[in-house]
Protein backbone atom coordinates (compact mmCIF):
# COMPACT_ATOMS: atom_id res chain seq x y z
CA UNK A 1 0.00 0.00 0.00
CA UNK A 2 2.94 2.09 0.82
CA UNK A 3 3.60 2.67 -3.03
CA UNK A 4 -0.09 4.45 -3.80
CA UNK A 5 0.63 6.60 -1.37
CA UNK A 6 4.26 7.79 -2.59
CA UNK A 7 4.13 11.37 -4.35
CA UNK A 8 5.86 10.95 -8.06
CA UNK A 9 8.01 13.18 -9.00
CA UNK A 10 6.99 15.06 -12.16
CA UNK A 11 8.60 14.19 -15.79
CA UNK A 12 9.02 16.59 -18.67
CA UNK A 13 7.36 14.61 -20.72
CA UNK A 14 4.00 14.67 -18.92
CA UNK A 15 4.25 17.67 -18.16
CA UNK A 16 4.70 18.81 -21.37
CA UNK A 17 1.73 16.42 -22.52
CA UNK A 18 -0.54 18.23 -19.84
CA UNK A 19 0.79 21.93 -21.07
CA UNK A 20 -0.44 21.07 -24.58
CA UNK A 21 -3.74 19.69 -23.38
CA UNK A 22 -4.33 22.78 -21.02
CA UNK A 23 -3.34 25.40 -24.51
CA UNK A 24 -6.60 23.09 -26.73
CA UNK A 25 -8.87 23.24 -23.34
CA UNK A 26 -8.50 26.71 -21.49
CA UNK A 27 -9.69 29.75 -23.35
CA UNK A 28 -12.16 32.47 -22.92
CA UNK A 29 -13.90 32.29 -26.14
CA UNK A 30 -13.16 29.03 -27.77
CA UNK A 31 -11.94 26.81 -24.99
CA UNK A 32 -13.78 24.70 -22.66
CA UNK A 33 -13.07 26.66 -19.64
CA UNK A 34 -12.14 30.04 -19.91
CA UNK A 35 -9.35 30.22 -17.32
CA UNK A 36 -7.29 28.12 -14.28
CA UNK A 37 -7.80 29.16 -10.79
CA UNK A 38 -5.12 28.21 -8.21
CA UNK A 39 -6.03 28.55 -4.90
CA UNK A 40 -3.29 30.34 -2.15
CA UNK A 41 -2.87 28.90 0.92
CA UNK A 42 -1.15 30.49 4.30
CA UNK A 43 2.33 30.11 5.38
CA UNK A 44 2.07 27.50 8.09
CA UNK A 45 -1.34 26.09 5.87
CA UNK A 46 -1.68 22.43 4.39
CA UNK A 47 0.74 22.08 1.34
CA UNK A 48 -1.21 20.96 -1.28
CA UNK A 49 -1.70 22.45 -4.56
CA UNK A 50 -5.92 23.39 -5.13
CA UNK A 51 -7.20 24.47 -9.13
CA UNK A 52 -10.59 25.63 -10.04
CA UNK A 53 -12.20 26.46 -13.07
CA UNK A 54 -15.34 26.88 -15.09
CA UNK A 55 -17.22 26.16 -18.52
CA UNK A 56 -17.19 28.71 -21.42
CA UNK A 57 -20.57 29.72 -22.11
CA UNK A 58 -22.55 25.92 -22.00
CA UNK A 59 -25.44 28.12 -21.13
CA UNK A 60 -25.68 29.10 -25.06
CA UNK A 61 -26.14 25.07 -25.46
CA UNK A 62 -29.02 24.90 -23.22
CA UNK A 63 -30.81 28.33 -23.75
CA UNK A 64 -30.22 29.20 -19.94
CA UNK A 65 -28.95 32.07 -18.40
CA UNK A 66 -24.68 31.96 -17.46
CA UNK A 67 -23.83 29.85 -14.33
CA UNK A 68 -22.42 31.84 -11.07
CA UNK A 69 -18.51 31.39 -10.66
CA UNK A 70 -18.07 27.86 -9.14
CA UNK A 71 -21.40 26.41 -9.60
CA UNK A 72 -20.10 23.47 -12.40
CA UNK A 73 -17.91 22.30 -9.21
CA UNK A 74 -14.88 21.75 -11.51
CA UNK A 75 -11.66 21.60 -9.43
CA UNK A 76 -9.13 19.58 -7.72
CA UNK A 77 -6.56 19.13 -4.77
CA UNK A 78 -3.19 17.16 -5.16
CA UNK A 79 0.30 17.11 -3.70
CA UNK A 80 1.46 17.48 -7.37
CA UNK A 81 1.10 20.81 -9.76
CA UNK A 82 0.55 18.10 -12.63
CA UNK A 83 -2.12 15.97 -11.03
CA UNK A 84 -4.11 19.15 -9.98
CA UNK A 85 -4.18 20.63 -13.47
CA UNK A 86 -4.55 17.29 -15.22
CA UNK A 87 -7.84 16.36 -12.69
CA UNK A 88 -9.34 19.58 -13.28
CA UNK A 89 -8.71 20.08 -17.37
CA UNK A 90 -10.07 15.67 -17.12
CA UNK A 91 -13.16 17.27 -15.00
CA UNK A 92 -13.78 20.12 -16.99
CA UNK A 93 -14.23 17.60 -20.38
CA UNK A 94 -16.35 15.58 -18.24
CA UNK A 95 -18.99 18.38 -17.13
CA UNK A 96 -18.20 19.82 -21.07
CA UNK A 97 -19.75 16.14 -22.31
CA UNK A 98 -22.98 16.51 -20.16
CA UNK A 99 -23.80 19.90 -22.20
CA UNK A 100 -22.11 19.12 -25.44
CA UNK A 101 -23.93 15.22 -26.06
CA UNK A 102 -27.41 17.01 -25.67
CA UNK A 103 -27.05 19.49 -28.01
CA UNK A 104 -25.97 17.21 -30.65
CA UNK A 105 -28.30 14.39 -29.64
CA UNK A 106 -31.84 13.67 -31.27
CA UNK A 107 -34.14 13.00 -28.12
CA UNK A 108 -37.27 10.88 -28.33
CA UNK A 109 -39.78 13.25 -27.21
CA UNK A 110 -42.85 11.23 -26.27
CA UNK A 111 -45.46 9.53 -23.82
CA UNK A 112 -43.69 6.37 -22.07
CA UNK A 113 -46.67 4.13 -23.89
CA UNK A 114 -45.63 6.08 -27.29
CA UNK A 115 -42.16 5.16 -27.05
CA UNK A 116 -40.69 2.53 -29.61
CA UNK A 117 -39.29 -0.56 -27.31
CA UNK A 118 -38.49 -1.07 -23.74
CA UNK A 119 -38.23 2.16 -21.06
CA UNK A 120 -37.81 2.34 -17.57
CA UNK A 121 -40.40 4.68 -15.86
CA UNK A 122 -39.31 7.49 -13.49
CA UNK A 123 -38.87 6.50 -10.19
CA UNK A 124 -41.35 8.18 -7.80
CA UNK A 125 -38.81 10.10 -5.58
CA UNK A 126 -41.52 12.72 -3.57
CA UNK A 127 -43.84 12.69 -1.35
CA UNK A 128 -47.77 14.59 -1.31
CA UNK A 129 -46.35 16.92 1.07
CA UNK A 130 -43.51 18.05 -0.78
CA UNK A 131 -46.11 18.46 -4.04
CA UNK A 132 -48.12 20.72 -2.12
CA UNK A 133 -45.45 23.25 -1.06
CA UNK A 134 -45.67 26.32 -3.42
CA UNK A 135 -41.72 26.35 -3.43
CA UNK A 136 -41.04 22.89 -4.53
CA UNK A 137 -39.57 23.21 -8.06
CA UNK A 138 -40.53 19.64 -8.78
CA UNK A 139 -43.77 18.03 -10.62
CA UNK A 140 -45.26 14.81 -10.22
CA UNK A 141 -44.61 12.18 -12.84
CA UNK A 142 -47.77 11.71 -15.53
CA UNK A 143 -47.76 8.86 -18.07
CA UNK A 144 -49.18 10.44 -19.89
CA UNK A 145 -47.59 13.51 -20.19
CA UNK A 146 -44.26 13.67 -22.94
CA UNK A 147 -40.44 13.49 -22.10
CA UNK A 148 -37.12 13.43 -23.59
CA UNK A 149 -35.80 10.13 -23.82
CA UNK A 150 -32.45 8.32 -25.03
CA UNK A 151 -31.06 5.12 -24.89
CA UNK A 152 -28.53 3.55 -22.54
CA UNK A 153 -27.06 -0.14 -22.81
CA UNK A 154 -27.74 -2.40 -19.91
CA UNK A 155 -24.70 -3.50 -18.62
CA UNK A 156 -26.14 -5.53 -16.60
CA UNK A 157 -28.03 -7.88 -19.25
CA UNK A 158 -31.34 -7.44 -21.76
CA UNK A 159 -32.10 -4.71 -23.84
CA UNK A 160 -31.31 -1.50 -24.64
CA UNK A 161 -33.45 0.94 -22.66
CA UNK A 162 -35.21 4.37 -22.89
CA UNK A 163 -34.35 5.97 -20.23
CA UNK A 164 -35.83 10.11 -19.56
CA UNK A 165 -33.29 12.71 -20.52
CA UNK A 166 -33.68 14.54 -17.89
CA UNK A 167 -32.18 12.28 -14.72
CA UNK A 168 -29.12 11.35 -16.48
CA UNK A 169 -28.21 14.29 -18.08
CA UNK A 170 -27.44 17.44 -16.69
CA UNK A 171 -27.36 19.53 -19.95
CA UNK A 172 -30.90 18.71 -20.91
CA UNK A 173 -33.51 20.93 -20.18
CA UNK A 174 -37.26 19.76 -19.64
CA UNK A 175 -38.77 21.06 -22.84
CA UNK A 176 -41.79 23.08 -19.77
CA UNK A 177 -43.16 24.97 -22.58
CA UNK A 178 -44.05 21.62 -24.64
CA UNK A 179 -45.79 20.46 -21.17
CA UNK A 180 -42.62 18.16 -20.10
CA UNK A 181 -42.97 17.85 -16.58
CA UNK A 182 -39.71 18.06 -14.25
CA UNK A 183 -39.71 15.71 -12.15
CA UNK A 184 -35.87 16.11 -10.63
CA UNK A 185 -32.72 17.19 -11.38
CA UNK A 186 -30.23 15.94 -12.37
CA UNK A 187 -25.91 15.54 -11.80
CA UNK A 188 -23.26 14.38 -12.87
CA UNK A 189 -22.22 11.84 -10.04
CA UNK A 190 -21.92 9.06 -11.82
CA UNK A 191 -20.08 10.43 -15.05
CA UNK A 192 -16.35 10.43 -15.38
CA UNK A 193 -13.95 10.75 -18.08
CA UNK A 194 -10.13 9.03 -18.96
CA UNK A 195 -8.56 8.15 -22.03
CA UNK A 196 -8.62 4.44 -21.33
CA UNK A 197 -12.39 3.63 -21.78
CA UNK A 198 -12.44 0.97 -19.48
CA UNK A 199 -11.16 3.48 -16.33
CA UNK A 200 -13.71 6.13 -17.13
CA UNK A 201 -16.09 2.77 -16.58
CA UNK A 202 -14.93 2.23 -13.35
CA UNK A 203 -14.40 5.32 -12.03
CA UNK A 204 -18.09 6.44 -13.12
CA UNK A 205 -19.59 3.09 -11.25
CA UNK A 206 -17.53 3.75 -8.58
CA UNK A 207 -19.13 7.50 -8.28
CA UNK A 208 -22.48 5.78 -8.54
CA UNK A 209 -21.74 3.19 -5.66
CA UNK A 210 -20.38 6.19 -3.44
CA UNK A 211 -23.34 8.23 -3.80
CA UNK A 212 -25.87 5.53 -3.29
CA UNK A 213 -24.14 4.77 0.46
CA UNK A 214 -23.97 8.75 1.17
CA UNK A 215 -27.00 9.16 0.84
CA UNK A 216 -28.23 6.51 2.36
CA UNK A 217 -26.37 7.19 5.15
CA UNK A 218 -27.04 10.61 5.62
CA UNK A 219 -30.97 10.75 5.33
CA UNK A 220 -31.42 7.13 7.72
CA UNK A 221 -29.76 5.48 11.14
CA UNK A 222 -27.03 3.99 9.27
CA UNK A 223 -24.52 4.27 11.55
CA UNK A 224 -20.92 4.79 9.91
CA UNK A 225 -17.37 3.19 10.98
CA UNK A 226 -14.85 5.78 12.34
CA UNK A 227 -11.52 4.68 10.96
CA UNK A 228 -8.97 4.43 13.36
CA UNK A 229 -5.32 4.30 11.65
CA UNK A 230 -2.88 1.69 12.29
CA UNK A 231 -0.26 -0.25 10.20
CA UNK A 232 -2.92 -0.29 7.29
CA UNK A 233 -2.75 3.00 7.00
CA UNK A 234 0.56 3.75 7.77
CA UNK A 235 1.50 5.15 4.08
CA UNK A 236 -1.28 7.92 4.34
CA UNK A 237 -0.83 8.96 8.01
CA UNK A 238 2.68 9.94 6.14
CA UNK A 239 1.24 11.93 3.35
CA UNK A 240 -0.98 13.51 6.13
CA UNK A 241 2.28 14.53 8.33
CA UNK A 242 3.90 16.11 5.70
CA UNK A 243 1.43 18.16 3.41
CA UNK A 244 -1.47 18.65 5.89
CA UNK A 245 -1.84 21.72 8.49
CA UNK A 246 -0.57 20.29 11.85
CA UNK A 247 -2.13 22.65 13.31
CA UNK A 248 -5.66 21.51 12.74
CA UNK A 249 -7.44 18.80 14.15
CA UNK A 250 -6.77 15.44 12.47
CA UNK A 251 -9.11 14.46 9.85
CA UNK A 252 -11.50 12.27 10.29
CA UNK A 253 -12.59 9.44 8.10
CA UNK A 254 -15.57 6.99 8.51
CA UNK A 255 -16.46 4.29 6.15
CA UNK A 256 -20.02 4.81 5.09
CA UNK A 257 -21.35 1.12 4.66
CA UNK A 258 -23.25 -0.24 1.79
CA UNK A 259 -25.80 -3.26 2.14
CA UNK A 260 -24.78 -4.46 -0.78
CA UNK A 261 -22.52 -3.35 -3.27
CA UNK A 262 -18.49 -3.92 -3.14
CA UNK A 263 -15.89 -1.74 -2.62
CA UNK A 264 -15.08 1.48 0.19
CA UNK A 265 -17.13 4.54 0.52
CA UNK A 266 -15.13 7.03 2.70
CA UNK A 267 -16.03 10.16 3.89
CA UNK A 268 -13.27 12.44 5.62
CA UNK A 269 -14.44 15.21 7.96
CA UNK A 270 -11.59 18.28 8.00
CA UNK A 271 -11.65 21.15 10.53
CA UNK A 272 -9.89 24.33 9.87
CA UNK A 273 -7.35 25.28 12.77
CA UNK A 274 -8.70 28.16 14.84
CA UNK A 275 -11.71 29.89 13.46
CA UNK A 276 -10.38 30.38 9.29
CA UNK A 277 -11.93 28.35 7.30
CA UNK A 278 -15.39 26.07 6.83
CA UNK A 279 -16.17 24.80 10.45
CA UNK A 280 -16.33 21.29 8.85
CA UNK A 281 -15.79 20.26 5.07
CA UNK A 282 -16.88 16.63 4.01
CA UNK A 283 -15.20 14.79 1.50
CA UNK A 284 -15.74 11.58 -0.33
CA UNK A 285 -14.22 8.84 -1.87
CA UNK A 286 -14.65 5.41 -3.02
CA UNK A 287 -12.76 2.27 -4.33
CA UNK A 288 -11.65 -1.20 -3.82
CA UNK A 289 -8.42 -0.19 -1.64
CA UNK A 290 -9.59 1.05 1.46
CA UNK A 291 -6.02 3.58 1.98
CA UNK A 292 -7.25 5.00 -1.99
CA UNK A 293 -10.71 5.42 -1.36
CA UNK A 294 -9.38 7.81 2.02
CA UNK A 295 -6.82 9.59 0.04
CA UNK A 296 -9.81 10.42 -2.82
CA UNK A 297 -12.16 11.66 0.13
CA UNK A 298 -9.24 13.32 2.04
CA UNK A 299 -8.00 15.35 -1.02
CA UNK A 300 -12.04 16.64 -1.91
CA UNK A 301 -12.45 17.52 2.00
CA UNK A 302 -9.29 19.80 1.34
CA UNK A 303 -10.77 21.34 -2.04
CA UNK A 304 -13.79 22.20 0.11
CA UNK A 305 -12.13 24.35 2.67
CA UNK A 306 -11.19 26.62 -0.19
CA UNK A 307 -15.18 27.49 -0.86
CA UNK A 308 -15.59 31.53 0.27
CA UNK A 309 -17.60 32.14 2.92
CA UNK A 310 -20.46 34.51 1.56
CA UNK A 311 -23.46 35.86 3.06
CA UNK A 312 -26.57 33.56 2.68
CA UNK A 313 -28.99 34.81 -0.28
CA UNK A 314 -32.61 35.07 -0.98
CA UNK A 315 -33.80 31.49 -1.47
CA UNK A 316 -30.93 29.60 -0.05
CA UNK A 317 -32.82 28.86 3.62
CA UNK A 318 -34.77 26.33 0.94
CA UNK A 319 -31.95 24.47 -0.42
CA UNK A 320 -32.66 23.93 -3.78
CA UNK A 321 -28.85 23.99 -4.99
CA UNK A 322 -25.54 22.19 -3.94
CA UNK A 323 -24.38 25.51 -3.29
CA UNK A 324 -26.26 26.77 0.06
CA UNK A 325 -26.07 23.59 1.58
CA UNK A 326 -22.02 23.70 1.78
CA UNK A 327 -22.02 27.19 3.17
CA UNK A 328 -24.63 26.68 5.45
CA UNK A 329 -22.82 24.07 7.15
CA UNK A 330 -19.79 25.81 6.72
CA UNK A 331 -20.87 27.94 9.63
CA UNK A 332 -19.55 27.32 12.92
CA UNK A 333 -23.53 27.75 14.17
CA UNK A 334 -24.81 25.03 11.75
CA UNK A 335 -22.01 22.68 11.42
CA UNK A 336 -23.09 20.28 14.76
CA UNK A 337 -25.89 18.93 12.62
CA UNK A 338 -22.85 17.85 10.56
CA UNK A 339 -20.55 16.56 13.31
CA UNK A 340 -23.82 15.11 15.04
CA UNK A 341 -24.90 12.95 12.36
CA UNK A 342 -20.92 11.42 12.16
CA UNK A 343 -20.90 10.77 15.94
CA UNK A 344 -23.00 8.29 15.85
CA UNK A 345 -20.58 5.85 14.04
CA UNK A 346 -18.54 3.49 15.57
CA UNK A 347 -15.25 2.92 16.20
CA UNK A 348 -12.97 0.19 13.38
CA UNK A 349 -9.23 -0.06 13.35
CA UNK A 350 -7.90 -0.35 9.44
CA UNK A 351 -6.75 -3.78 9.53
CA UNK A 352 -10.15 -5.11 10.58
CA UNK A 353 -11.89 -4.02 7.80
CA UNK A 354 -12.36 -6.04 4.83
CA UNK A 355 -8.89 -6.74 2.52
CA UNK A 356 -8.59 -4.67 -0.51
CA UNK A 357 -9.20 -5.85 -3.94
CA UNK A 358 -5.78 -5.83 -6.09
CA UNK A 359 -7.57 -6.61 -9.79
CA UNK A 360 -7.19 -5.15 -12.85
CA UNK A 361 -9.20 -2.09 -13.75
CA UNK A 362 -11.38 -4.64 -16.10
CA UNK A 363 -12.16 -7.31 -13.46
CA UNK A 364 -13.24 -4.43 -11.05
CA UNK A 365 -16.12 -3.30 -13.44
CA UNK A 366 -17.49 -6.71 -13.76
CA UNK A 367 -17.12 -7.43 -10.40
CA UNK A 368 -19.26 -4.30 -9.66
CA UNK A 369 -21.62 -5.35 -12.58
CA UNK A 370 -22.09 -8.63 -11.46
CA UNK A 371 -23.06 -7.29 -7.87
CA UNK A 372 -25.91 -4.82 -9.50
CA UNK A 373 -26.88 -7.98 -11.15
CA UNK A 374 -27.19 -10.27 -8.37
CA UNK A 375 -28.95 -7.82 -6.30
CA UNK A 376 -31.73 -7.14 -8.69
CA UNK A 377 -30.51 -3.87 -9.91
CA UNK A 378 -29.97 -2.38 -13.70
CA UNK A 379 -26.97 -0.63 -14.53
CA UNK A 380 -26.94 1.20 -17.52
CA UNK A 381 -24.46 3.06 -19.73
CA UNK A 382 -24.17 5.39 -22.36
CA UNK A 383 -21.43 7.18 -23.97
CA UNK A 384 -21.32 11.08 -23.62
CA UNK A 385 -18.22 11.61 -25.91
CA UNK A 386 -18.58 14.43 -29.08
CA UNK A 387 -16.46 14.72 -31.56
CA UNK A 388 -14.37 17.18 -30.41
CA UNK A 389 -13.59 15.37 -27.15
CA UNK A 390 -12.74 12.54 -29.36
CA UNK A 391 -10.06 14.31 -30.86
CA UNK A 392 -8.71 15.60 -27.50
CA UNK A 393 -8.11 11.52 -26.58
CA UNK A 394 -10.94 11.13 -24.17
CA UNK A 395 -13.86 9.43 -23.16
CA UNK A 396 -16.81 10.30 -21.32
CA UNK A 397 -19.09 7.84 -20.05
CA UNK A 398 -22.00 7.52 -18.10
CA UNK A 399 -23.45 4.97 -15.60
CA UNK A 400 -27.17 5.68 -14.46
CA UNK A 401 -29.24 2.89 -12.05
CA UNK A 402 -32.72 3.43 -11.09
CA UNK A 403 -32.47 1.36 -8.43
CA UNK A 404 -29.21 3.25 -6.44
CA UNK A 405 -30.04 6.48 -4.46
CA UNK A 406 -29.46 9.99 -6.62
CA UNK A 407 -28.02 13.08 -5.29
CA UNK A 408 -30.63 14.75 -4.55
CA UNK A 409 -30.91 18.79 -3.83
CA UNK A 410 -30.75 19.21 -0.24
CA UNK A 411 -33.99 20.94 -0.03
CA UNK A 412 -35.45 18.17 -2.09
CA UNK A 413 -34.87 14.70 -0.47
CA UNK A 414 -36.32 11.76 -2.25
CA UNK A 415 -37.62 9.71 0.52
CA UNK A 416 -39.85 7.73 -1.67
CA UNK A 417 -36.83 5.74 -3.58
CA UNK A 418 -37.73 2.71 -2.61
CA UNK A 419 -33.94 1.48 -1.52
CA UNK A 420 -34.06 3.73 1.71
CA UNK A 421 -35.58 0.87 2.78
CA UNK A 422 -32.19 -1.72 2.32
CA UNK A 423 -30.61 1.38 4.50
CA UNK A 424 -33.01 0.56 7.43
CA UNK A 425 -35.65 3.40 6.44
CA UNK A 426 -35.86 6.83 5.42
CA UNK A 427 -35.51 9.10 8.67
CA UNK A 428 -33.33 11.91 8.63
CA UNK A 429 -35.07 14.80 6.45
CA UNK A 430 -32.13 17.45 7.21
CA UNK A 431 -30.32 19.20 4.66
CA UNK A 432 -27.21 16.90 3.08
CA UNK A 433 -23.66 18.90 3.47
CA UNK A 434 -22.69 17.52 -0.38
CA UNK A 435 -21.96 19.46 -3.42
Amino acid sequence: MAAEMLVVRRTAGRRAAIDALARRIVGPITGLMPNLGFHTRPRHGTRVVITTGDLTGVHHLTGGSPAKPGSHHIGAAAVTMDDALIRTLAESIERYGHYAFPAHHRFAFAARADLDGPSLAPVELFDDEQFADPDFLFDPYDPDAPLGWWRMAALTGGPDLCVPAQSTLVGYPPRLAEDEPWLHAAVTTGSATHTDPARALLSAIQELVQLDATMGHWHTATRSARITFDQRTEALAGLIARYWDRRAPYPEFHLLPSPDLPGFTVACLIRPAGDVGPAVSVGLGADTSLTSAMHKALLEGTTLTTIPEEEPSPGDELFLDLEANVSHYARPENAHVVEDRFARCDAVRASDLPPDRGDDVRTTVRRYVTAFRATGKRLLYGDLTTPDVRRLGFHVLRVWSPDTLPLCLPGAPTGRHPRYRDYGGYSNTRPHPYP
